[in-house]
């Protein structure tokens, strides 16, 4: 991989951070725990990853480093560890629900699985699954997802692989990755991006029309 890269994670349970510890086998990276994690560390870092667990749809501790995305973003690529299987539409789902929508658009999101240990879990979390798990059973029609769900809180999983992570990888490698296995960033180019930011600029320094104003506050 050309450049240095910089894995910032958050690891609950470990799962992350084992595959942490497989894109430094892969790469070669510093990493730092995203609690630990400080914005004049970035200097010098051509790449930066944030991988961390999924913990009610949201990516664990990433609004620790969300307030420094406007010096980050061209550089951020973010994954989410989760008890699922790959699939279309959870990397944008990770997405849509943890980052901004300032700056989604530049950032491409991507998903791996990882796994489940319902005695690893905190008493509260153990609450919550349980509570997910009745809410299912009680559903007259219990998806794909559901029956998966419910199978791994009776049977621990790990699924945490190199495969796994590999579009992540050769993305960081500077190869080509399939579509259809991460969201890629919409817009990369740094002329759109610039425009993007003087639009947004534009629209926050324009004059409020009082009349549109109370319109809008009226459909709320």
């Amino acid at each position: 991989m050309k450049g240095k890269l910089l894995v910032i994670f958050s690891s609950s349970h470990g799962y992350a951070k084992r595959y942490v510890d497989i894109i430094g086998n892969a790469l070669g990276c510093d990493a730092v725990p995203a609690d630990k994690f400080k914005p004049d560390m970035l200097g010098g870092y051509d790449k930066l990853v944030y991988i961390a667990g999924i913990h009610g749809g949201q990516l664990g501790g990433f609004k620790r480093i969300s307030e420094y995305l406007d010096i980050m973003y061209d550089k951020l690529a973010v994954c989410g560890v989760g008890m699922f299987p790959y699939k279309k539409g959870l990397a944008e789902s990770v997405r849509d629900s943890s980052i901004s929508v300032t700056y989604e658009k530049f950032i491409p999101v991507f998903y791996v699985q990882g796994g489940f240990d319902m005695s690893e879990l905190s008493r509260r979390e153990k609450l919550s699954i349980n509570m997910t798990a009745r809410q299912i059973k009680i559903n007259n029609i219990i998806s794909e997802s559901d029956t998966f769900f419910l199978n791994t809180i009776a049977t621990p999983i790990d699924e945490v692989k190199l495969a796994n992570i590999r579009p992540l990888i050769d993305y960081l490698d500077g190869k080509t990755v399939d579509e259809e296995l991460y969201a890629p960033a919409e817009i990369t180019d740094p002329e759109e991006i610039k425009k993007f930011f003087e639009e947004q600029e534009a629209a926050a320094a324009a004059p409020v029309d009082p009349k549109r104003a109370l319109k809008k506050k009226l459909k709320k």
